[in-house]
């Protein structure tokens, strides 16, 4: 079950997003107070239970209530089973409204909530409380619809029926038998009474928020933590799946039995311990001698589950030289932890921890939220931690927010979103533009450029973008521009990122990032066209200069032949990084013509010269 679609109203920073599309791996990019851990609390809030922690301050507008629409898509033929009544052509579509109502006599505020969907009518008129009362009239015989229409046992009450009765009946028979059911009426979503099938159904939200004291996720005494739900998943992926676990689940029934007197004691000797009978008593006659109407008094001693177990109650220690309590080591080993979790996670749900053969399949699939999984980590790590998220996404999902190009991929664009803020429309979500890779045959070529370097992920992070060639041209542009008084150090200075495209063959393909995106870009590359060259050598270079301009109509500025016949040079002299800084480190080396050339490319993306 994976979230595909998310729509927000009127929460926080978000005036209306519609429709935007939700990958396994998502990536969400913007700048600070852009609204990106926004998009990940409205998600929290509709996949928990109630209003979701909503208070008055994150309605945008107290008089209007906070929509959030998610659709999924559902692979599990059990979960496709319980929402059938709800789904259409496949996908799951629900709303979850969250308003500010005022109590008429107290005049104290309270947050509300309630689901709505699309539900669909059994076709049976028998199977549909709506239908019955229709045909039958609003006090119809729920005993005799039984029997005429040879229904199961389980919808009779000791040999009567209510529509109570009757409802409880209907769940059954819809979980073992396959319904065929009527098509939905989609001019309006319903409100839809099922708030804890509702919760209990949809997939775990677990939210990884940018701890300023990480250590709040790894301690024990924090029962709702990321770090404790993922410690419950542990047991109920892999511990249950454990031969042995019945010993576990068989000794704290016996813990439960001696503490608490339960309806299955068979014999005095397994029953409860008889010095917590001697305490009842004394209480009792001590309340007796104070309130004459008390009759019995009964301690009753809260037991747990393994799962409740596991969340609470587990402590980590570390041996990295010396053995100590995670809480006293450093953020980034806390964190560490988090993520070798999720690893274990991982690797049980491809049977390389623990074998799942024969095991029902799991119905309650994880969304992991993560706020800047970069923080605390060490740059190299953080690349495998990349390789985590996207291991983690292949059953489950990931949906997080960055600053770092080492946690996205531009060869992975379709699963990269950038948030923006305007102050009259509030926080917007971009998807990619597909249509901008309409004609593209094969991107397999860009697919080690981007992994190798992680500075062209960079575009993502930029205002305004300039693609080159080469990592030369590069270094004269910035040169250039420190040349004529715009910059003292970097080109980002003036809100420009360049990105060097490896060669003019791979521009197209950033170009087309850049127009799925509405990046503000110009491309500056070498026309490589001279006298003399031979006719076939014309033509490529010529077809890959009309891609590019098709590509890019009126953002497109050339070298001449290239930047060494601007410079007077002979061809390769700068024939690497080295030998360009060195030549351009020397501004007497930068001529007029380099300079006009470089003012026309930058002045498309915002750099203006008097």
């Amino acid at each position: 079950m994976k979230l595909t679609e998310i729509s927000i109203e009127n929460f926080r920073s978000i005036t209306s997003i519609k429709n935007v599309k939700i990958f396994p791996t998502q990536a969400l990019l913007g700048e600070n107070n852009a609204g990106k851990s926004n998009v990940l609390y409205a998600i929290d809030a509709y996949l928990s239970a109630g209003s979701g922690g909503i208070n008055e301050s994150d309605f945008q507008d107290k008089t209007k209530p906070i929509i959030i629409a998610a659709k999924f898509s559902l692979a599990s033929p059990n979960l496709k089973k319980i929402w059938r009544p709800y789904m259409i052509n496949d996908e799951l579509i629900l709303e979850k409204h969250i308003w500010i109502e005022e109590d008429a006599r107290t005049n104290k505020e309270t947050i509300k909530n309630e689901f709505h969907g699309y539900q669909a009518e059994p076709k049976q008129w028998f199977l549909s409380i709506k239908k019955i009362k229709e045909q039958k009239g609003d006090r119809p015989k729920w005993k005799d619809i039984v029997s005429e229409n040879s229904l199961p046992d389980y919808f009779l009450n000791n040999d009567s029926c209510t529509k109570d009765d009757y409802g409880k009946g209907l769940e059954k028979y819809f979980q073992e038998n396959d319904i065929e059911y009527d098509e939905p009426d989609l001019s309006a979503t319903q409100a839809l009474g099922f708030q804890s099938k509702a919760i209990s159904n949809l997939p775990k939200f677990y939210l990884l928020r940018a701890e300023t004291n990480y250590s709040d996720e790894t301690d024990k005494r924090s029962s709702t933590s990321t770090f404790r739900k993922l410690m419950a998943d542990l047991t109920d992926r892999i511990i249950k799946n454990d031969p042995k676990y019945q010993k576990i689940e068989d000794a704290l029934k016996t813990v439960n039995n001696l503490l608490n007197e339960t309806k299955t004691e068979s014999t005095e000797s397994n029953g409860r311990l008889d010095s917590l009978a001697t305490i009842e008593d004394s209480i009792k006659k001590i309340l007796c001698n104070l309130m004459p109407s008390v009759e019995k008094v009964k301690l009753k001693v809260a037991t747990e589950d393994v799962t409740a177990i596991f969340s609470k109650g587990v402590e980590i220690t570390v041996d990295d030289g010396v053995e100590t309590d995670v809480l006293l080591k450093g953020h980034g080993l806390q964190r560490c932890i988090i993520f070798s979790l999720l690893q274990a996670l991982i690797l049980n749900e491809r049977n390389q921890l623990v074998s799942s053969e024969g095991i029902e399949e799991l119905n309650h699939p994880i969304i992991l939220g993560i706020e800047e999984p970069e923080l605390y980590i060490h740059p190299q790590l953080g690349k495998l931690f990349y390789d985590v998220l996207n291991s983690f996404a292949d059953k489950d999902q990931v949906i997080y927010t960055t600053h770092s190009p080492r946690f996205i991929d531009v060869y992975k664009y379709d699963s990269i979103a950038l948030i923006k803020k305007t102050k009259s429309e509030g926080t917007k979500f971009i998807n990619c533009d597909q249509t901008a890779f309409d004609g593209l045959i094969d991107r397999k070529v860009f697919q080690g450029l981007t992994q190798l370097n992680t500075d062209v992920n960079e575009l993502f992070f930029a205002k305004n973008v300039l693609v080159v060639e080469g990592p030369e041209d590069k270094i004269a542009i910035t040169e250039t521009i420190r040349k004529l008084g715009k910059i003292k150090m970097r080109i980002e200075e003036v809100d420009v990122t360049i990105i060097a495209a490896g060669g003019k063959q791979s521009i197209p393909f950033f170009v087309r990032v850049l127009n799925a995106f509405k990046i503000n870009y110009a491309v500056l590359h070498d026309l490589d066209i001279e006298e003399g060259m031979p006719i076939d050598s014309k033509n490529t270079e010529e077809s890959r200069n009309k891609t590019i301009a098709d590509l890019a109509p009126q953002k497109v500025i050339t070298f001449p032949i290239k930047l060494e016949n601007t410079l007077g040079l002979e061809k390769g002299h700068l024939k690497d990084q080295y030998e360009a800084l060195s030549y351009f480190s020397d501004h007497s080396n930068i001529n007029s013509d380099l300079e006009n050339i470089i003012k026309q490319a930058t002045s498309l993306v915002g750099i203006k010269f008097e």
